[in-house]
């Protein structure tokens, strides 16, 4: 079912155990985002551990990163890198594909989305779906993640956990997230 894990800025990364286990539970492929110079900056497609560190490394991120993992358990459109998260907000499904990308917003997404589930769907799944169709409607200003009655209306449709994050770093959060010396999880299975 995914898990994301979100470092806002000030709070440490997770360490290497960490991204082990959650890659380990959810193998599918894995991705991040983090803000820097008035962009978000995607990286995904990773389908194994290995590459995901050295590439992680190699960006040396601080506490003042504020930096969105994602680790996928494909549950439409197969195992593949062009839908590991996260994906870039936009109404363009081609977009969904790209594995390297600077835009404005970013998002990853743990759960099923029923809305937007369509089993015979082999090329988009169902967050790559909501994002075009639904997200990129609603999220039409940064102002938009701070907005209460925007965000549980995004949870009202998607009836689970996603993690969006604007350009200047702020990290908004759809659903219950469970806290971890400041890091924040979409689910248990960072744990175990």
């Amino acid at each position: 079912m995914c898990i994301i894990c979100a470092s806002r800025i000030n709070v440490r990364q997770p360490g290497e155990t960490a991204i082990r286990r959650m890659f380990a539970n959810n193998p599918h492929g894995a991705g991040y985002m983090y803000a820097r110079d008035g962009k978000v900056h995607i990286h995904k497609g990773y389908m194994d551990v290995e590459s995901f560190l050295a590439d992680i490394r190699a960006e040396h991120f601080t506490a003042k990163d504020p930096v969105v993992y994602h680790f996928r358990i494909s549950t439409q459109a197969g195992v593949n890198p062009q839908m590991t998260h996260p994906f870039p907000l936009s109404n363009r499904r081609v977009h969904m594909k790209a594995l390297d990308v600077d835009c404005q917003c970013g998002i990853a997404h743990n759960g099923i989305i029923r809305l937007t589930t369509d089993p015979t769907n082999r090329e988009y799944s169902d967050t790559a779906i909501f994002i075009t169709d639904y997200l990129a409607r609603i999220i039409r200003t940064p102002a938009d993640l701070r907005n209460r009655d925007t965000l549980r209306l995004i949870q009202a449709l998607a009836g689970s956990k996603l993690a969006i994050m604007d350009a200047s770093g702020y990290i908004a959060t759809v659903g219950d997230f469970i806290s971890d010396h400041r890091l924040l999880y979409s689910n248990g299975s960072f744990m175990a």
